[in-house]
């Protein structure tokens, strides 16, 4: 399995492209991808899907347009398809945008998951928001604004709780130590990493 990891938007949110097989999954276009088709003919893989680890507007931004040149489906935790057209769920009012998709999402379920020929298992892991989704497949791990390099996601932000994330930390902490974490932001890390540094996992 192959992973390829563009940095996207005024924040570089981290966007992910999973190849295997000559398929291909998307996590999290926070903006316009303009190397997406490129990346796939180089790899000769299809996209299948898009997943969303959640939906602040630094991780969806690119999705409409992206689904205007790719007819595929998205999937998501069904706690946040109201933050997709809601400026303040989705973060971007906060910062002087009112950015809004019309993407109809499918649900991600809890546990594994079947999705464009992958197999997904989806924890949801709340405390950044509601509906974060936490996506492990094989031995990688998707961890958009939960997990981080040393430091974990802000809890300040509507739908947003420390104690949540408290709880979030303590499954994190029961995960392999050699499972790759790919950050919604920054640099990839291992559990073992963490919990060996990251403050937030004494």
């Amino acid at each position: 399995m192959k992973v390829i990891c563009v940095p996207l938007g005024p924040v570089q949110a981290n966007c992910y492209v999973i190849i295997q097989d000559g398929k291909a999954l998307l996590i999290d276009p926070g903006d316009r991808f303009k190397d997406l088709k490129h990346i796939l003919d180089r790899n000769h893989a299809t996209l299948e899907a898009v997943l969303l680890t959640h939906a602040h507007f630094d991780h969806i931004g690119g999705l409409d347009t992206l689904l205007e040149e790719f007819h595929v489906d998205v999937y998501m935790n069904p706690l946040e398809f109201s933050f997709l057209s809601s400026a303040d769920l989705n973060g971007s009012s906060a910062f002087g945008g009112y950015l809004s998709s019309t993407a109809s999402p499918l649900p991600v379920h809890e546990g594994e998951n079947e999705i464009g020929g992958f197999m997904v298992k989806a924890l949801t892991l709340p405390g950044h928001t509601r509906g974060s989704t936490v996506y492990i497949i094989g031995n990688t791990a998707f961890t958009g604004d939960v997990l981080f390099q040393g430091s974990v996601g802000r809890t300040d932000l509507p739908t947003g709780s420390w104690q949540e994330m408290q709880e979030s930390i303590a499954v994190l902490k029961t995960l392999p130590d050699d499972l790759i974490v790919y950050p919604g932001h920054g640099p990839a890390t291992t559990i073992g990493q963490e919990k060996s540094w990251n403050p937030y996992f004494r």
